[in-house]
């Protein structure tokens, strides 16, 4: 994995998830019901750590992509706004113990962490940076949006649009394997002007995907009690066709 395992996607990325994003209309009332200092895991650009910075909350942006963060940092400052931006990723992360009242992990971010083991060790890690009481939330794919080995080695057209007056088309080639519930991706950005294609690159990861019942009992080992279950942003039930698995959790008793 290279140093920065974003550095190939970081130019695009506000190209194709923009300013917002639905999941944002799940976000902002739940840091608005249990407040900041507010942790977000992966936070990228800042596409939800701005906003939820714009409304007033303290945010500490975590993210283990230096050309992530700097758009972020840019993003920031041209808005006016102070956020704490923090280099790294859970495990790992050198962050103050108990200090947050609300961590967050949007949009798979819990699924980048594919190493045996290591979505334990990030909860563990985050329960650690929450303060007594304080509150967990997860966004991660759901069962209608799991992993399907009939489509391996198939690119599909994952975005096509503007990009500073060029057009940008994204190609994802994954190869999903049930059995081990890995999703290997490999991403490729075709940057074209007048003149044909004129920039290509790719980037690759590895996800593993978790179910409602193996999340449940990550949180309790990690000391964090299950509250709610969504299927989707607004709240919606969990199905076995939800494109979304959306769980909170608070944190309980501190352990010696």
């Amino acid at each position: 994995m290279p140093a920065d395992p974003y550095a190939h996607d970081a130019p695009f990325y506000d190209a194709i998830h923009g300013e917002g994003g639905e999941d944002l209309d799940f976000w902002l009332p739940f840091a608005a019901e249990h407040g900041g200092p507010i942790l977000e895991v992966g936070a990228g650009t800042g596409r939800i750590a701005l906003p939820l910075a714009r409304a007033g909350h303290a945010v500490t942006a975590l993210d283990p992509s230096p050309a992530m963060l700097a758009i972020a940092r840019e993003r920031a400052a041209a808005g006016g706004l102070a956020l704490t931006f923090v280099e790294g990723r859970l495990p790992g992360a050198a962050l103050p113990p108990a200090a947050f009242a609300t961590v967050i992990f949007p949009n798979d971010v819990l699924l980048a962490c594919a190493a045996p083991g290591e979505q334990e060790a990030a909860l563990r890690a985050a329960a650690a940076a929450l303060a007594p009481g304080g509150r967990l939330a997860l966004d991660v794919a759901g069962p209608g949006h799991w992993l399907d080995p009939d489509g391996n080695g198939e690119p599909l057209l994952a975005f096509e649009g503007d990009l500073g007056g060029k057009r940008l088309t994204v190609w994802h080639t994954r190869h999903d394997d049930p059995a081990s519930q890995t999703r290997r991706l490999h991403v490729r950005y075709e940057l074209a002007g007048g003149g044909g294609h004129e920039r290509v690159a790719g980037s690759d990861h590895v996800l593993r995907y978790v179910t409602r019942a193996q999340l449940a009992g990550m949180l309790e080992v990690a000391g964090l009690r299950l509250l709610d279950t969504w299927g989707g942003y607004g709240l919606e039930a969990l199905t076995n066709a939800s494109e979304r698995l959306m769980v909170t959790a608070e944190l309980g008793e501190r352990r010696s």
